[in-house]
């Protein structure tokens, strides 16, 4: 069940995390604190770990060794219900090809227990955000991959759980909308939210309370 409210000031901490993958380790001994109104900027090459790392946090991923603890509760536990304030989107944009962007929207916000209000008139009415709304009933195959992106990205503006993990959220996007998805940002860490981030590109100076951690593939 989603925990509404429950957590107005909280604190996300990283402790040893280690993961392998075919007894490859992928990163190890990461120990990172956050707290409400922050940001983790993760970087590094292709193929450094950093899309293992992001799914980590939310339990997509196990790690090896080591604990994600959010409000000092362990997300592994099998009664925690604290998964619910976290909202990850991929790099792949987990959209359907044979949807509408407005189903696709439809869709994936009945998912999202953090969401209780006419979810038809907000999504039709967050789409212009992103400049996006002519394409309301175009099937997602049909699209750029940088409306794509923004179809995706428009659940940041539905959604209302805490903690954010987005894997290359500027990908695909020209200037304009690479502006946008920062304000976006901000404006969540403003309101106490929590953000982690994969990037190829340091935008750490453009958001306030932020860290940066780099990965590398030497290990």
């Amino acid at each position: 069940m989603y925990m509404e409210n429950a957590l107005e000031n909280f604190e996300i901490s990283i402790s040893s995390a280690t993961c392998l993958k075919s007894n490859n380790t992928i990163f190890s001994d990461i120990n990172y604190t956050l707290k409400s109104g922050e940001l983790l900027l993760v970087m590094g090459p292709n193929g450094c770990g950093k899309t293992t790392f992001i799914k980590s946090i939310c339990g997509i991923q196990k790690l090896e060794e080591g604990a994600i603890k959010l409000n000092n509760v362990d997300i592994s536990h099998g009664d925690s219900q604290h998964l619910g304030n976290f909202l990850y989107i991929g790099h792949k944009n987990s959209l359907n090809d044979s949807l509408t962007v407005f189903e696709n929207l439809e869709y994936l916000c009945a998912l999202d227990r953090s969401i209780q209000n006419n979810i038809k008139s907000e999504i039709t009415r967050n789409l212009s955000f992103f400049g996006i709304e002519n394409y309301k009933n175009y099937l997602v195959s049909k699209l750029s991959e940088g409306n794509k992106k923004k179809t995706s990205l428009t659940r940041l503006l539905l959604t209302n759980k805490k903690v954010w993990l987005l894997d290359e959220p500027l990908s695909y996007l020209d200037e304009n909308g690479a502006n946008k998805v920062l304000k976006l940002l901000n404006n969540h860490l403003i309101g106490g939210g929590i953000i982690i981030a994969s990037s190829h590109i340091d935008f750490s100076v453009d958001i306030g309370n932020s860290k940066v951690f780099y990965m590398d593939n030497s290990l």
